[in-house]
């Protein structure tokens, strides 16, 4: 009884009536919640929608899934291999690190079920395919582990026969100056890097069209050259990368699954195709002028990175589904792509700091450096565009 005035007739009627707003508060916000939830679901969706069919349609454009192609492209990338290997070890003196290391991440990966990204930098015509001359040669005749590369379509994609080639060598077609991070190849180097996602689209796509990935097909390698070009810098700069565009930014950011990473840097090869020859700029001089005596061959250096963590680029990738609808167009996801592709620079450079050479010209890395010719003081490029070339390598951003 002398509980009675605590627990009066009154207070429970007043705390049940309260704990009911309580509760329809909490349902009300709990609903309310899931339904934005359920929209930004369905717009990553949309957009990861668009990427696999984009990718879809751009793979399926040759039979790739055919016996005589696959045949033909076994023997196109196993013969370039050996061709490259033998240019290499045949005509120069090569100092190679790391490559050991590399193809134990190879086999890592496929054992992990996770697709391998390798980035470097750009200095002649032929970095891709002759840096895979450095693999075993078991390696050559393995399909699991040969690489896709993202190709210039102005000079890989001129006629049907370079194009056949160049896509039984697994070499994407991508279009340069002007055409931006949303294209065909970006879409399907996305997609090869986790295959299975085609799943999400079984009753959406014709199947029997688009064969190619099917979705059993392990995480494939994908190499990249995010310069964009092939970068020549007269000395004092002949080994200063330029900067990062955004097209590895989109790789990295929208794979299912990150990649395992590994950044390399190499030099040696601009001087063996130098961009400034006017006549036979494809035909290596140390062929034509070859030197048969090991210490007055070109030296060419190739150092093969370790892999990046997997938490390496966890925050951006979380920032990057947390934009939802802004991740095509917004000062957001422009200054995102920009930050990642500093930073998978920055990887690249600290592999070229450790193999001894002298520091960057720290402007080299500013994309601003390069949107006026004028301010590019005391710096001079070879190649076809030369200096001229910042007019064009500006628009995508």
């Amino acid at each position: 009884m002398g509980l009675q005035p605590i627990y009066g007739s009154k207070l429970p009627v007043r705390l049940t009536t309260f704990s009911q707003i309580i509760v329809r508060v909490h349902f009300l916000g709990s609903t309310v919640y899931w339904f934005f939830f359920e929209v930004y679901l369905q717009i990553l969706r949309q957009m990861t929608h668009a990427t696999i069919t984009s990718a879809l349609s751009f793979l399926n454009r040759y039979p790739r899934t055919e016996l005589l192609w696959r045949l033909g492209g076994m023997t196109v990338m196993s013969l370039t291999g050996l061709l490259s290997r033998a240019f290499l070890y045949g005509f120069h003196n090569v100092n190679v690190c790391g490559v050991d290391q590399f193809v134990q991440v190879l086999e890592r990966a496929k054992k992990e079920g996770r697709g391998v990204l390798t980035v470097s930098n750009h200095i002649s015509v032929v970095d891709d395919p002759v840096i895979w001359g450095l693999l075993p040669v078991r390696k050559m005749f393995d399909p699991t582990h040969l690489r896709w590369g993202l190709g210039a379509e102005n000079i890989c994609f001129t006629t049907k026969l370079t194009s056949n080639f160049f896509s039984m060598g697994q070499v994407l077609a991508t279009w340069r100056f002007g055409e931006g991070v949303y294209q065909g190849a970006v879409d399907s180097a996305i997609l090869l890097l986790s295959p299975s996602s085609r799943d999400s689209l079984t009753k959406t796509i014709d199947n029997d069209a688009n064969p190619f990935p099917p979705s059993n097909l392990p995480p494939q390698w994908i190499h990249i050259f995010p310069e964009s070009l092939v970068h020549q810098a007269y000395p004092p700069h002949q080994t200063s990368m330029k900067y990062f565009h955004w097209g590895v930014s989109r790789i990295i950011l929208e794979a299912e699954k990150l990649p395992v990473i590994v950044p390399i840097f190499h030099h040696g090869l601009d001087t063996v195709f130098p961009e400034d020859r006017a006549k036979f700029k494809y035909i290596p001089r140390t062929v034509v002028f070859p030197k048969w005596k090991k210490e007055n061959r070109v030296n060419l250096s190739f150092k093969f990175g370790a892999p990046l963590s997997e938490s390496f680029f966890t925050k951006e990738r979380e920032i990057w589904k947390g934009l939802a609808d802004k991740q095509h167009d917004s000062e957001e996801s422009w200054n995102l792509r920009s930050k990642v592709a500093a930073l998978i620079r920055e990887a690249v450079a600290e592999v070229r700091k450790s193999m001894g050479l002298s520091d960057e010209d720290p402007r080299f890395k500013d994309p601003y450096f390069w949107s006026n010719v004028s301010e590019l003081s005391g710096v001079k490029i070879a190649g076809k565009y030369g200096n001229s070339s910042v007019k064009v390598i500006e628009k995508e951003g």
